[in-house]
């Protein structure tokens, strides 16, 4: 009735306010690290660690700008990837065909299905898609905000208001959902960010430790205090991203997104099977691709198109067998 209406309208605008918040402070993340954090420990590691040593042990200082700046250039166009690759939404194809084809009670209601024309298509078309992921009552997955068929792996994202192909999660920190079509680069930005901080954490450990043992008399500055300020944001970051990136890599060896992770701690799903390994390397080479000597540099795109997966043998002949 109109009173229903009226409350999924104020859910409705509420999402839409708490969206518009989390993109600010997406943008707000974004600056911090573009206009203080790069600038701050590039200063630091280029002007006041690495240029110096040039009089003293010309080959330390060589050795010590090209190591740096070959994992900053790598970080830094990971990071530009993660940020601008679109994730990947719901091809327009499958919503055009479901709206054409259905009308919304087959939808809500009984299972729905394609009829012949659309079926009659190439089997790698997005309009035939052989779910592996239902509802509990064996419903086709479908989203009420967007109005759109879900394909496995697909979620719908509230801050940017759109089901994203193979969602992991929105992050604030690139102002952009993580998902199908830029997973492999927010994998290098996260294992490039963590190998910097470790670099310039240690780099700088190591200036401290040298001047204890030649017992220098130190006087603390405007450098000094700086040298501290990078000191303890790289080793902080360095201990986070640590971890944080081997959960990934270790959901990525699995195959599995961060949601299809929480939503494996559901009691009713805890001893279901991950139709979607493959084993480590045949997901290895889902994200990375085939190429060895592309796999850890930001360039290329995923496999496959989002919306058809592979299955594993076991929900394979699962499927046969019925």
């Amino acid at each position: 009735g109109r009173g229903e209406a009226g409350l999924w309208g104020e859910r409705g605008d509420m999402a839409d306010k708490w969206s518009d918040q989390i993109r600010a402070c997406g943008l707000f993340f974004i600056s911090i690290v573009v206009l203080m954090i790069i600038p701050l420990v590039y200063h630091c590691f280029v002007f006041l660690t690495a240029l110096p040593l040039w009089e003293t042990s010309p080959a330390s200082c060589v050795i010590l700008l090209l190591s740096f700046h070959l994992l900053f250039f790598l970080l830094l166009m990971s990071y530009w990837k993660t940020i601008f690759t679109d994730a990947g939404g719901v091809p327009y194809e499958l919503d055009e065909a479901w709206i054409s084809e259905l009308n919304l009670a087959n939808r809500f209601g009984l299972e729905a299905e394609v009829s012949e024309r659309v079926s009659e298509v190439s089997e790698t078309s997005p309009l035939t898609v052989q779910s592996a992921e239902r509802k509990l009552d064996g419903r086709q997955r479908y989203c009420r905000k967007c109005r759109k068929f879900k394909p496995d792996r697909a979620h719908h994202c509230k801050y940017c208001g759109r089901c994203v192909l193979k969602m992991d999660h929105h992050c604030p920190w690139v102002n952009n959902c993580i998902g199908f079509r830029n997973y492999k680069f927010f994998m290098l930005f996260c294992s490039y960010a963590t190998m910097t901080s470790f670099y310039v954490a240690l780099t700088l450990f190591t200036g401290f430790v040298n001047l204890l043992v030649q017992r220098r008399t130190i006087e603390f500055g405007w450098v000094e205090f700086e040298y501290l300020v990078v000191f303890g944001l790289m080793a902080a970051v360095a201990v986070v991203l640590t971890g944080f990136t081997g959960f990934h890599f270790m959901l990525l060896l699995k195959n599995m997104s961060t949601i299809e992770h929480v939503e494996k701690r559901d009691p009713t799903k805890k001893d279901q099977v991950n139709p979607f390994d493959l084993g480590r390397e045949r997901n290895w080479g889902q994200i990375f691709g085939d190429n060895p000597w592309l796999w850890f540099i930001p360039v290329g795109e995923t496999r496959g198109d989002g919306v058809h997966w592979e299955t594993n043998e076991a929900v394979q002949a699962t499927a046969q067998d019925v």
